[in-house]
């Protein structure tokens, strides 16, 4: 029964590869458009946030994709502040037994002023049960920019030099632009703009709205096959707990976790 469920779903997996999946429920509530935003998750969806981070995170996530237990992903990543360079690391493994894809990654971003740049290499393993096991290293870059104390821009772009898993699927280039508004301090709204080199421009957008202190709503759409995103944050002492969810017209409901610690002793915020 499980090399028929491998058989309908291979063309995905041969087509995503080593393909970059948004980790953290904060990002898939606001429909993954957070390339502009430094965020406890930057190591994941754009290493420039890094730069911009002030206190030190160590996160964990799952995300489960339509109630199929061969397309969950799990993760555990932070960062740490230091002088010269913010350093973040990032573990995440997608799949199981049959077929599954492990990635581990280091990052390094810098703000300088208003402006934070961010680098990260993954070292990444494919492996199709009694079939083949692949691997290769991929790298990314990011940058992001305070244009203003209401307005931030990112930039993210990863697989530039085109690295392969399989000789018959090349790893996608993604490139990422967005940017950040924030007309309220309670209110963050995001506009991003994703294009896989293979594939025609996908836009995305959030919103972020405190409701009370430490607790906040979320919702986000994507153009791609037109998904919902919504969820909540919340934080206690030095623990944020983020959930999401977000709909797809075929498939149903795909739910996502994200508990983070943050190591210094100072106001979370989720």
């Amino acid at each position: 029964m499980r090399y028929i469920y491998f058989l309908l779903f291979l063309p995905t997996l041969i087509y995503a590869t080593g393909e970059p999946y948004p980790i953290g429920a904060r990002s898939w509530a606001m429909g993954n458009s957070l390339v502009s935003v430094a965020d406890r998750h930057s190591v994941f969806n754009n290493p420039a946030g890094l730069g911009f981070l002030q206190n030190s995170f160590v996160n964990t996530s799952y995300h489960s994709r339509f109630g199929v237990s061969g397309l969950q992903t799990i993760s555990i990543s932070g960062n740490y502040n230091s002088k010269p360079v913010n350093i973040g690391f990032g573990i995440d493994r997608f799949g199981d037994k049959l077929y599954n894809e492990q990635r581990i990654g280091l990052a390094l971003g810098k703000g300088i002023g208003r402006f934070s740049l961010g680098a990260k290499v993954n070292y990444l393993q494919a492996v199709i049960e009694n079939l083949a096991s692949r691997k290769t290293f991929i790298t990314e870059f990011g940058v992001i920019s305070k244009i203003s104390s209401k307005l931030h821009a990112g930039f993210h772009a990863s697989n530039l030099t085109g690295g392969k898993l399989f000789e018959t699927q090349r790893i996608p280039t993604i490139i990422r632009l967005g940017i950040g508004f924030l007309p309220a301090k309670q209110i963050l709204i995001t506009v991003e703009a994703e294009r896989n080199l293979s594939l025609p421009t996908v836009v995305k957008a959030g919103l972020e709205y405190q409701i009370i202190q430490n607790v906040y709503l979320r919702t986000g759409i994507t153009s791609k096959i037109n998904n919902a995103h919504f969820g909540i944050g919340f934080a206690k002492k030095n623990l944020i707990f983020d959930y999401a969810a977000n709909t797809h017209q075929s498939l149903g409901f795909s739910h996502h976790l994200s508990l983070s610690y943050q190591l210094i002793d100072k106001e979370v915020k989720p």
